[in-house]
């Protein structure tokens, strides 16, 4: 089992998708992901994922400047990470880190997006009921979305 592989996968699945809320602290952060195409998948009633990180290991946020004279950032405080709404663009391993990259799009946030570095020990996925899922389950939903996405 590769965690690193594992983060790349989920976060790169949940493309477009918003992390709207988090809770908890770096032993274990649960966050609230809105990715409304791929809950569908389980209900129709669905529109976000929680995802558990275990153990975090690294965790910060490098800004990028929405004017050129503002300063660049690198936030490592959780309130400060997701004091704004991140919407997940792309994910990609870096070294032994996974580095995703969002947008912010706040009007009152001095940053139009950044670079979201993770390490953990342990990822974990839930539905919308909170019920849990494996990592196997989570991309064969993500496979039926894309194969009926394909059809259209």
């Amino acid at each position: 089992m590769n965690i690193q592989q594992d983060i790349e996968d989920i976060f790169s699945a949940l493309h477009d998708g918003t992390i709207e809320t988090s809770s908890g602290n770096k032993n274990s952060l649960t966050l609230k992901i809105s990715c409304l195409y791929l809950a569908e998948q389980i209900d129709k009633t669905f529109e976000y994922f929680y995802v558990e990180l275990i153990k975090i290991n690294k965790l910060e946020l490098f800004t990028w400047r929405s004017l050129m004279e503002e300063d660049q950032n690198i936030f490592t405080e959780l309130v400060d990470i997701f004091k704004s709404e991140l919407e997940i663009i792309s994910a990609d391993k870096k070294d032994n880190d996974v580095e995703i990259f969002c947008n912010i799009n706040d009007d009152t946030s001095q940053y139009c997006g950044g670079n979201l570095t993770l390490n953990c020990n342990e990822i974990k996925v839930y539905d919308q009921n909170r019920t849990k899922m494996t990592i196997e389950e989570f991309g064969e939903n993500c496979k039926r979305y894309w194969e009926k996405f394909e059809t259209k």
